[in-house]
């Protein structure tokens, strides 16, 4: 997963990357200013959302500390330079206080400038990173009473919100803070806890950190998302497809950049093509009330609209070597599309993790010899994927209903009638640990703004046992 920007120009320049130590020092000076030193725990919480409390509060400290240090106007040009190799032998040290970032040994096992220069660049990749459900009330009431520190929930909202800036973790903070001074004293007051979640349940912030998690993670998101806005708002193909290409282009452009200003301009400006007047007359009455909002306001309001399923009559079944030819326009992104518009109950993490695995099918036999007879041995395989879409669709539809309101917690794996109904519903040889795959993905991933990464694990071991299953 990417950085923010901004942050990788401090490492990189903190451990003195950039040719000329003068240099160096003016830049990193000048980045710090721009983000503030308030912020770098923010930065630092994404970074290493697997540390500590502690061990992300040290490396936050660490980094701050030198970089007042070397940012007066009389420290000396090396102190950038010597800073960090003190702070990359510490990282390398065997009882470092500072959090384990996966491929740090082997940084370690480098000298000098190579070693400062592979640690500035160290990544997660997405399948190392936790997908963090929200806390519940007694974990939010438990904390608060233990801590009673803004830093810790400042480390908190951030490595749950690992793709924005840190303006807007730092804003939402802030309110959490006072949601939990309001329903924590003198206990656990979930009346109290419900009525914030309702009225927060449109909050740009969550908002946000959904769409840029599904951007970052998800190879297929905008497979998924040309269906969401076309079962969301009845769009053809070609319309629902350029919407969503107007709006994946806006969150490349700002979910991994510093700057609020970036992402308040893309998201203005996508509100404006949503909400043009050419299609507002076509449009339900609730979706013309969104768009009356203001802007940042319309697009989380618009995300927790029902969407409508679409059935198309138009998915060729099975699937012809057509689909692959160069004479027809976006033959599997048209296919893709017109099976996702069929499911209205799915997240879009459940739906595009799916639709991923029927697309790779697909491109594996369009580019193989014989494009009809692949596509023909594939036949049992895309139906049984698609199928199981459906019975996914079937099952998120149920769940919307045991909730009775798409905006509150999903209820927990444990919750009886959960159970049951997925017993009855699961059949095969899967057994115990299948139908808790299911109660698991049922109880997790319906609502729309389920947690990424989680939901497409979730939604892998759904499709191993659905494999497996003769």
């Amino acid at each position: 997963m990417y950085l923010f920007c901004a942050y990788v120009i401090i490492l990189y320049n903190i451990f003195c990357i950039s040719t000329g130590k003068n240099y160096a020092k003016e830049n990193v000076c000048q980045e710090l200013k721009a983000i503030g030193i308030e912020k770098v725990t923010v930065l630092y919480s994404q970074r290493f959302p697997n540390g500590t409390f502690q061990e992300v509060n040290c490396v936050a400290d660490e980094m701050t500390k030198l970089a007042e240090k070397c940012c007066k106007d009389d420290a000396s040009p090396d102190c950038y330079d010597k800073g960090a190799t003190e702070i990359s032998e510490k990282s390398c040290g065997k009882d470092s206080p500072f959090s384990k970032h996966p491929g740090i040994e082997q940084c370690c096992t480098l000298q000098g400038q190579e070693r400062k220069r592979c640690l500035a660049s160290l990544r997660y990749s997405a399948d190392e990173l936790p997908s963090l459900l929200e806390p519940i009330n007694e974990e939010i009431c438990t904390e608060f009473t233990k801590f009673k520190v803004f830093p810790w929930y400042v480390y908190e909202f951030a490595r749950r919100h690992r793709n924005i800036p840190a303006s807007f973790v730092l804003n939402a903070t802030q309110n959490h803070v006072r949601m939990a001074e309001r329903c924590c004293r003198p206990a656990v007051k979930n009346s109290c806890f419900l009525q914030e979640v309702i009225q927060s349940s449109k909050n740009f912030l969550r908002f946000l950190s959904n769409v840029c998690n599904n951007q970052v993670n998800f190879k297929s998101f905008k497979f998924g998302l040309s269906a969401y806005y076309g079962n969301l708002l009845g769009l053809s193909f070609e319309k629902a497809s350029a919407i969503s290409a107007r709006f994946q282009s806006g969150l490349e452009k700002c979910c991994l950049q510093p700057q609020p200003e970036r992402i308040i301009q893309e998201l203005t400006s996508f509100q404006k093509v949503l909400c043009s007047e050419s299609k507002l007359d076509a449009m339900s009455e609730d979706f013309r009330k969104c768009c009356i909002k203001p802007a940042l306001d319309t697009l989380p309001c618009v995300d927790d609209l029902k969407r409508q399923p679409r059935q198309s009559a138009d998915v060729a079944n099975p699937v012809s070597s057509k689909i692959c030819e160069e004479a027809q326009p976006h033959g599997i992104v048209r296919y893709l599309f017109l099976i996702g518009v069929n499911h209205a109950s799915i997240s879009l993490p459940v739906l595009a993790t799916v639709l991923d695995r029927i697309k790779n099918t697909v491109t594996a036999c369009c580019s193989s010899a014989d494009v009809t007879v692949c596509l023909t041995e594939k036949e049992s395989k895309l139906k049984k994927t698609t199928a199981l879409l459906s019975k996914l669709d079937d099952t998120c539809s149920w769940m919307t209903l045991v909730r009775g309101t798409s905006r509150l917690d999903l209820p927990s794996a444990e919750n009886s009638s959960s159970m049951l109904y997925f017993q009855k519903e699961v059949q095969g040889e899967g057994g115990e640990k299948q139908t808790q795959a299911w109660v698991d993905l049922g109880t997790s991933c319906c609502s729309q703004r389920s947690p990424a990464q989680l939901c497409q694990k979730l939604t892998e071991d759904v499709i191993k046992y659905d494999d497996d299953t003769v």
